[in-house]
């Protein structure tokens, strides 16, 4: 007899609206992540993160990935609320430096544009602990697309 799996299963269903806000990005993947948009405005992005088990890594502390995608979605999202309606961005780097594991709580991720131009922006942000330590930085260069959602033609 085969022992159940503590794996999450894949849920193609759309969240609850009771689970959570409104997310102003619809995104399904950090929903399922768990993100709260904290607060947005143009060049600025703040999101929190409350810490459970689907976040840690084989060593029981907060996977890389989980703080990466924190700060690219926080990166992004200060890049895309700078942009005129209907604009989007693409991330083309994000070179991120761990400073401490963490192991519970709730943690925020702060994004900032730093510069801009017609074509690419570079933006610059931290995941911080409950205590203001910082976990992580990160800094980015994003794409500018004149869609937000490109068709598949326009990815070529």
């Amino acid at each position: 007899m085969s022992k159940p799996s503590d794996a999450p299963t894949a849920d193609t269903s759309p969240p609850s609206p009771r689970a959570r806000k409104p997310r102003p990005s619809g995104d399904w993947f950090t929903d399922w992540m768990g993100v709260e948009y904290l607060h947005d405005e143009p060049g600025l992005r703040r999101i929190a993160l409350t810490l459970t088990p689907k976040h840690m890594s084989r060593a029981n502390r907060v996977h890389g990935g989980v703080l990466f995608t924190l700060l690219d979605t926080a990166l992004g999202g200060a890049v895309v609320h700078s942009l005129e309606r209907g604009k989007g961005c693409a991330t083309l780097e994000l070179k991120i430096n761990y400073f401490r594991p963490i192991q519970h709580g709730r943690i925020v991720a702060e994004g900032r544009l730093v510069n801009r131009t017609r074509s690419t922006a570079y933006a610059e942000g931290e995941v911080r602990n409950e205590e203001g330590k910082v976990l992580a930085k990160a800094s980015g260069t994003f794409f500018i697309t004149d869609t937000l959602v490109q068709s598949e033609r326009a990815r070529l």
